[in-house]
């Protein structure tokens, strides 16, 4: 088993590429699944809360990211990522039939496969992660690697553009091509677990085991209160930004705010993803030169800036607005996750298990925001958000607060 540190150049390097290219690929997956959602509620008749089952049936997974943590322990965290390739594929590939008969709950069920594949992928990768190079730069490099998903994110819709003509409009018409993409999207995929399976596994206790935080790694994780906050506050910015994913191309489309058609819709979630890549692309530098809680603090202040620009607003502005945000929003996750799970030596595991619990936000809160969308409207459910970027905020100044009453522990406190 391979400890990670700066010394093992050849091995580390390999491993924490490998881990670039699969967080590379499963955004541009992830995108290629969610960016039809507009598709989906057309063919299967359904209203803005079933059309978000599909984010319940993805992110209701991570109710098992706890067992997960756990499971790590006697699996390595190389099977875990295996595992996770395995699951993206087949729930790729079980979108296909549940297109050709019609049958949503075919759909969903691949939707759970992908996001219980998603769920593996986060636990296991994000500690790989941090623990590839000096502690210093975790969050840079979790910033990296979730970019990286973000940057395949900008590429899979406009790819679409060529594989799609933009002369198909009618959703039937569109189905053959959707078939074949996902079909050729399962096979790549499981091509990928062979790729994961070649890389050797690593220490992780070894890694973070170094921190000198000595009686803080023991115990129950329950008892952590950074970790625990911490999941809290993942859980409710992760289901806001799925809303703002989902609910993206129809708050476009909507007569009363951007009134555009579906092809505008789809060209402009490509500037969306671009915004939100470059978000995570900046923060990867940004915070090797700035405390991770003070770009946090800017972040949510301008997130919160432009949700009420985008519940108030209407036309270009609320457009406008509703794409900004993910400049703001994208550093939150990965920089939130690298401060909270930090000096966890042999916790590690079971603090990633929790912390990526924090995914079935993605799972409620949409549902949630559609709920209000069909009974107040789409725009106003927006305001929903709002709430969650407070409490955020709270824990960055809880964080920072620590930081600055425990040095020894690096910028973080319990």
């Amino acid at each position: 088993m391979l400890t990670a540190t700066p010394a093992d150049s050849g091995s580390t390097r390999f491993t924490l590429y490998t881990i670039y290219f699969i967080y590379f690929f499963c955004g541009m997956t992830q995108c290629f699944e969610g960016v039809f959602l507009p598709e989906f509620k057309e063919y299967f008749h359904l209203n803005y809360q079933q059309q978000m089952y599909t984010m319940f049936a993805k992110n209701i997974p991570f109710l098992l990211a706890g067992g997960i943590g756990y499971l790590i322990r006697y699996t390595g965290y190389k099977r875990c990522m295996i595992a996770a390739m395995a699951l993206f594929s087949l729930g790729t590939l079980l979108l296909v039939p549940g297109l050709r008969s019609g049958r949503y709950d075919l759909v969903l069920l691949g939707f759970f496969l992908i996001g219980l594949g998603f769920n593996f992928e986060i636990v296991a990768g994000n500690p790989m992660l941090s623990a590839l190079g000096p502690s210093r730069s975790a969050s840079s490099r979790l910033n990296l690697g979730n970019a990286l998903g973000a940057v395949a994110q900008i590429i899979a819709p406009a790819t679409l553009s060529f594989i799609i003509p933009a002369a198909v409009i009618a959703v039937d018409a569109k189905l053959p091509y959707m078939e074949r993409l996902f079909v050729a999207l399962g096979v790549v995929l499981a091509l990928v677990s062979v790729v994961a399976f070649i890389t050797r596994d690593i220490d992780i206790a070894a890694s973070f085991g170094s921190g000198g935080q000595g009686s803080a790694v023991r115990g129950a994780i329950w008892s952590h209160s950074r970790v625990m906050l911490g999941f809290v506050t993942i859980f409710l910015i992760l289901g806001v930004e799925a809303g703002l994913f989902g609910f993206y191309r129809n708050f476009l489309e909507d007569p009363g705010v951007g009134r555009m058609t579906a092809h505008q819709s789809q060209l402009l979630f490509t500037v969306y993803f671009a915004v939100f890549a470059f978000g995570r692309l900046a923060a990867s530098w940004v915070q090797t030169k700035m405390l991770p809680t003070t770009h946090l603090i800017i972040s949510l202040a301008g997130a919160m800036a432009c949700l009420a620009t985008a519940v108030l607003a209407k036309g270009m502005f609320a457009v406008a607005a509703v794409t900004a945000i993910g400049f703001f929003v994208s550093v939150l996750f990965p920089t939130l996750y690298s401060l909270a799970i930090e000096n966890m030596g042999e916790l590690t595991g079971q603090a990633s298990g929790l912390l990526t619990m924090g995914f079935v936000g993605c799972a409620l809160i949409p549902v949630l925001q559609g709920k209000l969308a069909d009974s107040i409207g789409l725009q106003h459910s927006y305001a929903l958000g709002l709430a969650s970027y407070l409490f955020a905020m709270f824990y960055t100044f809880k964080m920072r607060q620590a930081a600055s009453l425990s040095p020894v522990c690096g910028g973080t406190g319990n």
